[in-house]
């Protein structure tokens, strides 16, 4: 007589369930040649992308891109190994989530220029997106007044609002360079109107730290420009532009008594053309 199959036949015939939480993460890597677009395989690159704890690996092609899938949700490590590079990027995952981020990778360090993330079923709003990385040089626009700021974060246009949040850094504290954390809506255009914008204060400070300056010496003859009454007043102390504004203090001597030669203490910011914003000038005896 025929017999059916036992429970633990049939148990063996079924499928395992695939991980249907697992999110997809794609990148590009940039930061190993003067060219992003350089071939890997023609300089004898050869790198690979591992999330440390889990069987999510990719190599990355001769393009620098790189795709990995079934990855779990979380805080999550990328791992890349390759010609001189030993490198960790931490990331936060959500499930079933699609990632498309860009890494600069050098030596042991990794950073993350650029991460657009769009949640996956279950996980909000179907428009909900994020996008994390620095504003790009010469990308921003409109003003915090008008609460029409905009910026980009590698190709990720990032527009606010009256709505938009600002944590841990003021509005009008975020410039070129500036890491943000974007959360928001995405656009018909392509771009995010951002809810949050989520930036670092703390990196604010150190870059303030590392441009203050101090400068003493003579005004240099023929230097000075500008005016007091514009608050607007510039010298060279030997080399160096010294740039004043209506917050420079002026110490042991008003602003229009300076003259070329006198001998000046200045305390001030570096600025980008490699002048000095005086917070303080002082005039020593």
């Amino acid at each position: 007589m025929p017999t059916s199959p036992s429970t633990s036949s049939a148990a063996a015939a079924s499928p395992t369930p695939a991980n249907t939480a697992g999110a997809t993460i794609t990148g590009t890597v940039v930061g190993m040649s003067t060219a992003a677009s350089s071939n890997f395989q023609a300089q004898g690159i050869t790198l690979t992308v591992t999330v440390t704890g889990s069987s999510s690996m990719s190599t990355v092609d001769s393009s620098g891109r790189f795709t990995l899938t079934n990855v779990p949700a979380g805080r999550i490590d990328l791992h890349f190994v390759g010609t001189g590079v030993d490198a960790h990027l931490p990331l936060d995952v959500a499930e079933r989530a699609t990632i498309s981020i860009v890494v600069r990778v050098a030596g042991h360090d990794a950073h993350l220029e650029d991460n657009r993330a769009n949640p996956g079923p279950g996980n909000g709003q179907p428009n909900a997106a994020e996008v994390e990385g620095r504003i790009n040089v010469s990308s921003l626009a409109g003003s915090c007044a008008a609460h029409n700021l905009s910026f980009t974060v590698g190709t990720t246009k990032v527009v606010t609002n009256a709505s938009t949040q600002f944590k841990d850094a003021r509005c009008e504290a975020l410039k070129a360079g500036s890491d943000v954390e974007v959360k928001g809506t995405r656009q018909g255009d392509g771009s995010i109107l951002a809810t949050s914008i989520e930036g670092d204060d703390e990196d604010e400070q150190e870059n303030e730290d590392r441009n203050e300056v101090e400068l003493k010496g003579a005004i240099a003859a023929g230097s000075l420009g500008g005016s007091c009454a514009a608050n607007n007043l510039s010298f060279r102390v030997g080399s160096t532009l010294v740039k004043t504004n209506v917050s420079t203090q002026f110490k042991d001597a008003a602003c229009a008594s300076l003259n070329a030669g006198d001998s000046v203490e200045v305390k001030g910011a570096r600025q980008a053309d490699n002048s000095v914003l005086a917070s303080r000038v002082e005039r020593k005896k």
